[in-house]
């Protein structure tokens, strides 16, 4: 615990998602709660401590709950930040609402790096993760944090749990969207079980 920063609400938010996360996704966001620290650094966003931790550990939260909803994950875990930031009585809706556009658009590719701040930051962050070369030296970076938090094969399970909803719920994969990407190339070899080729 000691990597996480000395704050009662990204403690709480860690408790909370690391309750029901793989591990392959916890240890993805906490990555990618460092990186897009690293990043917003570099590029001087000023941005919120725990708003960069809170909205990386629920960027995936939507792989875990929302099965019954219609809404894409990315927008369930948007909701479910807001959900426990209101149960926590959080007072700043702007960087809520930060928070929630940073988490529903980290799969919108240009929409989410132009928006600048928060959203940029996770989603720039998430890239790096999956291996993007947004920072000098992001092979070593990677390579560091992946000693403390591996990866655990996280680009299939990641894929696998997104295609396990939409199978349920095709409508969480709109097109057109990263999930329907996953679901599409899915369903081309449903019996594949490598990274799935929609990544």
């Amino acid at each position: 615990m000691s990597e996480l920063p000395d704050s009662p609400l990204v403690r709480a938010a860690f408790d909370h998602v690391s309750a029901h996360l793989h591990e392959a996704i916890l240890n993805h966001s906490v990555r990618v709660a460092r990186l897009a620290t690293a990043i917003g650094e570099s590029e001087q966003l000023e941005l919120d401590p725990d708003s960069i931790w809170v909205a990386s550990l629920f960027h995936d939260f939507g792989t875990v709950a929302g099965a019954a909803s219609g809404d894409r994950f990315e927008v369930v875990g948007g909701n479910e930040a807001a959900a426990f930031l209101e149960r926590l009585s959080f007072a700043d809706q702007h960087e809520a609402q930060e928070i929630w556009d940073a988490i529903a658009l980290h799969t919108s590719p240009h929409i989410s790096e132009s928006r600048g701040g928060l959203t940029r930051a996770i989603r720039l962050g998430v890239l790096m993760d999956f291996g993007e070369d947004v920072l000098e030296n992001s092979a070593s970076i990677r390579a560091r944090l992946e000693t403390m938090r591996p990866r655990l094969n996280i680009e299939i399970e990641l894929a696998d749990l997104v295609v396990s909803q939409v199978l349920d719920r095709p409508e969480k994969a709109p097109r057109p969207s990263w999930p329907r990407d996953l679901y599409e190339s899915y369903l081309q070899d449903p019996g594949y079980r490598g990274v799935n080729r929609g990544f």
